[in-house]
C-alpha cells in the first residue's frame, strides 16, 4: 500500500544531522570563548599540582565506557564536582583527561577519532559545566568562610550540593538539547536522580579530602564507595534505570507481538499508525504525546484479539454481533490498564475512545467534541482514511478523491472537521 503516510519521515535525517554538528560546534567554540575572554587562575602550588597528578592518574586507571549512566556517571560527576570544590579550574582539566581516556578507550589508537564533533561538544559541555560549579561555589564559599564556625559543617554540606547541582544541571540540559535534536529518548528525571546522588556523593569526597587528603579521598572511592556505598545508595537509582528499560523493550515487544497476525492487519495497523503520526506533527504535539499517539495508532486494534476470529474484520454481522464488534477499543483499554508496568497507562483511554463519535453519538461513553481526546479523534480519522483506500472491512476500495469526499461526510458528525480538513492538506 503505497499512502501518504509512507513519506510522515521524510527529509528529517539530513536537518537533523546538519544541526547535530552545528550544536556541537557551537559547544565547543562558546567553552574556546570563555577560556580566551574570562581565563580562570590556576593554583600551581607543590599540594595541588601533586592532587591533581593523583586524580588525573587515577581517572585514567579507573574510567571505562559504559552504556550504564548510573555505575559510572554518578561517580564521575562526584568526583569531578569535589575537585571543583577542591582544586578549583584543574576540575575541567581532568574532565578532560576522563573524557579522552574514555574515547581511548573506545578506539584505541585512531588519534582522529578524537577531533571528532561528538568529542568536541563533550569537551565543550565539560568546559561549561566547570564554568558553571567554579563561579557558583565561589560567593557560596565566601558565604560560608564569613559565618560562624558553629554553621561551617551545615553551610558547606548545603553549598556543596547546591554547586554539584548546578553542574549536573548545566550539563543535563546541554545533553538533553542533543538528544532531542537526534530525537533520541532520555529521561530528564532519571538524569535528576543520578545527579541529586552524586552530588551528597561528591560533599562525602569533599569531607574526606578536607581532613584526609587526597590520599584518603582515593581510598575512600576504592575501599568504601565503589564496594559499598554506590551498590547501596545507588540501589534504588539502579531499579528504577531497568524499570525505565524494560517498559521501552516490553513496548517494543507488543509491537513484534502485534506482527503475528495476518499480514493485512499488520499492514493496515501500520498505515493508520504512520498517518496518525504525520496529523499530530503537523498539529505540533508536544514530543510526549506525540509518541503516546503514535503507539496509540500502533496498537489501536490490540482489542481485537478478545473477539472470535470471525468478527474481527467487522464484516456481515448482525445486530448482536455488531455490538460485540464494537467492544474491540473497550476491550483494547482494559487491556492497556492491565500491563500498566510494561506500557504507558495513558494511551489505554486514547484507544479506547476511538469509536466515539464527535456528536457525542459514538461508542462507549458517548463523548463529544473535545471531550474526546485528541490523539482518539485522529485515529478515528486516520483508520476510516486507510479503511476507505483498502477495503480492509470488505467494502469496495475507493480512490483518494472518493474517500477524502466519504470522509468529508462524516466531518461535523462522526469525525472532527479541523482533522478531516488536515487531512485532506496532508494528503493532497
Amino acid at each position: 500500500m503505497a499512502l501518504a503516510g509512507h513519506v510522515a519521515e521524510a527529509h528529517t535525517d539530513a536537518w537533523r544531522s546538519t544541526a547535530s554538528q552545528v550544536y556541537l560546534y557551537g559547544l565547543a567554540a562558546a567553552a574556546l570563548c570563555l577560556l580566551i575572554f574570562v581565563p580562570l587562575h590556576f593554583d600551581l602550588s607543590t599540594n595541588t599540582l601533586v592532587s591533581v597528578i593523583i586524580v588525573a592518574v587515577f581517572l585514567v586507571a579507573m574510567e571505562r565506557p559504559t552504556r550504564t549512566a548510573v555505575s559510572t556517571v554518578a561517580p564521575l560527576t562526584a568526583i569531578l564536582a569535589a575537585s571543583g570544590v577542591a582544586l578549583g579550574p584543574w576540575m575541567m582539566v581532568l574532565a578532560a583527561i576522563a573524557l579522552l581516556t574514555v574515547r581511548f578507550r573506545v578506539d584505541g589508537s585512531k588519534i582522529n577519532e578524537f577531533l571528532t564533533p561528538i568529542s568536541l561538544g563533550q569537551l565543550g559541555i565539560a568546559v561549561l559545566s566547570s564554568y558553571a560549579l567554579i563561579e557558583s561555589w565561589q560567593p557560596l564559599h565566601r558565604l560560608t568562610a564569613s559565618t560562624p564556625a558553629l554553621f561551617h559543617s551545615a553551610l558547606t554540606f548545603f553549598s556543596v550540593l547546591v554547586v554539584s547541582m548546578v553542574t549536573q544541571t548545566v550539563n543535563n540540559v546541554l545533553v538533553y538539547v542533543y538528544f532531542q535534536i537526534n530525537e533520541r529518548p532520555v529521561l530528564l528525571s532519571q538524569l535528576l536522580r543520578v545527579g541529586v546522588v552524586a552530588s551528597i556523593y561528591a560533599y562525602i569526597l569533599v569531607a574526606i579530602y578536607t581532613f584526609g587528603g587526597i590520599i584518603g579521598a582515593t581510598i575512600f572511592y576504592v575501599v568504601v564507595a565503589q564496594i559499598k556505598f554506590l551498590q547501596d545508595i545507588l540501589g534504588i537509582t539502579v531499579q528504577l534505570h531497568k524499570l525505565e528499560k524494560a517498559q521501552s523493550q516490553a513496548q517494543a515487544l507488543v509491537r513484534d507481538l502485534a506482527r503475528l497476525t495476518d499480514t493485512e492487519t499488520v499492514e493496515f495497523s501500520s498505515e493508520v499508525q504512520n498517518i496518525s503520526q504525520m496529523m499530530a506533527r503537523r498539529l505540533g504535539m508536544p514530543k510526549k504525546e506525540l509518541e503516546l499517539t503514535v503507539l496509540a495508532a500502533a496498537l489501536h486494534e490490540i482489542g481485537k484479539s478478545n473477539l472470535p476470529a470471525r468478527l474481527r474484520k467487522g464484516v456481515d454481522l448482525n445486530q448482536k454481533e455488531t455490538a460485540q464488534y464494537l467492544t474491540f477499543g473497550r476491550w483494547g483499554g482494559l487491556m492497556i490498564r492491565s500491563a500498566d508496568a510494561l506500557l504507558p497507562p495513558e494511551i489505554a483511554d486514547l484507544i479506547e475512545f476511538q469509536r466515539e463519535h464527535y456528536d457525542g453519538t459514538g461508542y462507549p461513553r458517548g463523548l463529544q467534541e473535545d471531550a474526546i481526546p485528541l490523539p482518539s479523534r485522529i485515529i478515528a480519522v486516520a483508520h476510516q482514511y486507510v479503511n476507505l483506500l483498502t477495503g480492509y472491512d470488505g467494502c469496495e476500495p475507493l480512490n483518494k478523491p472518493k474517500a477524502l469526499a466519504r470522509l468529508r461526510e462524516g466531518s461535523g458528525t462522526l469525525y472532527d472537521p479541523k482533522l478531516v480538513s488536515l487531512l485532506d492538506e496532508l494528503v493532497n
